[in-house]
């Protein structure tokens, strides 16, 4: 059993081994993205005191970009700052702009985005799609980074598996040796720093296959990874005149919910859409909203509200808790990004080890041949035969 688990944690690291590394490490640079971004860009962090109105954001945001309507905001930001989404369309195709946006003045502070940043936009694309998407298309590109997702997952199963040294020499297994070769080392160094990371890494492996490949999964079991809410809710049958500010309907939302938090407002973009409002009840593990209000644009009526704790919104919140890491602030982040870093790591101690070996075996290889070769035949001399 040891022997096939070996075979098939070093096979499995040779093939995708590679694939896997990248995607990690692409993943532990999207961690630190917005540290690099505060530091390229510090005058897009520095928010007025005050708070805007939020009419005042959106006729703000769509001066600066003529063409575009603000279709979404983001309130609750790590930096204080708002984030806005403007759309138009062009030929028939949605353009969108990302903007973020002073609270305090409801100046705009700059873009976000593919146009601001075009080094963290390619890597965010190495980490979903392997840069595959032009050639297979991103859902089957997804399916590919799902797999290979499941290809860690193997990795690191079977990685525990063989390290385990038992209850008696657990400790055995957290051991060093640096005065035996480089061969010790290596191995040493692959197997601590292996079992002290496979809990982290599992996590991540698991919630980012989860990324890739729920919905197909749910989907043959008849079930969809779409949070619960009526038809009703999105849309709107008392069209009449214009529609209410989005000052008033964030206003009665609050009102109708002062325990919670706003996060999001999703704008109407049609005549027949209602807003939606993305809140915080309680505690989330996503570390963002939990629950979506449904706004009647004309009348603002609440037409209905998610459930935090039904089962599908549960698993989103934990899924991307988890994967995001986006709770546990500073400490956690910097956490998320080493251990993401640490396939690298791996993989060349992995290489290492496995070069080693395969030198020895082929000295093994070399000198049996030597033993087993018959000796030569020897000619006897004319005195020995007298």
């Amino acid at each position: 059993m040891r022997k096939l688990l070996l075979q098939i944690h070093l096979w499995v690291s040779l093939l995708l081994g590679l694939f896997i590394v990248v995607i990690c490490t692409t993943g532990s640079l999207l961690v630190i993205e917005n540290d690099v971004e505060k530091w390229i860009h510090p005058q897009l962090y520095q928010p007025t005191p005050g708070h805007a109105s939020l009419l005042d954001v959106q006729q703000s945001v769509e001066q600066a970009f003529s063409g575009f309507k603000m279709d979404r905001i983001e309130l609750s930001t790590e930096d204080g700052l708002y984030q806005v989404r403007l759309s138009k369309d062009v030929n028939g195709k949605a353009s969108t702009q990302n903007v973020y946006v002073d609270p305090g003045s409801a100046h705009v502070l700059g873009p976000v985005g593919p146009s601001r940043n075009v080094f963290f936009t390619k890597v965010l694309q190495i980490h979903r799609y392997l840069l595959a998407q032009d050639v297979f298309g991103k859902a089957n590109a997804s399916i590919v980074v799902g797999f290979m997702g499941i290809g860690l997952i193997i990795i690191l199963a079977t990685g525990a598996y063989l390290w385990w040294p038992g209850l008696r020499k657990f400790a055995l297994g957290f051991r060093i040796i640096r005065n035996k070769g480089k061969l010790a080392l290596n191995l040493g160094l692959h197997k601590t720093v292996g079992i002290v990371t496979i809990p982290f890494l599992l996590v991540f492996a698991l919630t980012g296959t989860a990324y890739q490949l729920d919905k197909y999964v749910f989907g043959w079991l008849g079930m969809s990874t779409k949070t619960e809410a009526a038809a009703s809710w999105s849309k709107t049958t008392k069209i009449n005149g214009s529609p209410l500010s989005l000052d008033t309907i964030v206003q009665n939302a609050q009102e109708r919910f002062p325990n919670l938090e706003l996060v999001r407002v999703q704008l109407p973009t049609k005549p027949d859409q209602t807003y939606q409002l993305a809140m915080k009840e309680g505690y989330s593990p996503s570390g963002s909203s939990n629950v979506t209000v449904y706004e009647d644009p004309y009348t603002g009526e609440i037409l209905g509200k998610t459930n935090p704790n039904a089962p599908m919104a549960f698993y989103s919140a934990w899924k991307r808790g988890l994967h995001f890491a986006v709770w546990g602030g500073e400490p956690v982040r910097i956490g998320s990004f080493l251990m993401g870093m640490m396939p690298l790591f791996l993989m060349i101690t992995g290489m290492v080890i496995w070069q080693f070996k395969a030198r020895a075996r082929r000295r093994s290889k070399s000198s049996s041949r030597i033993k087993e070769s018959p000796p030569a035949t020897m000619v006897p001399s004319m005195s020995s035969a007298e």
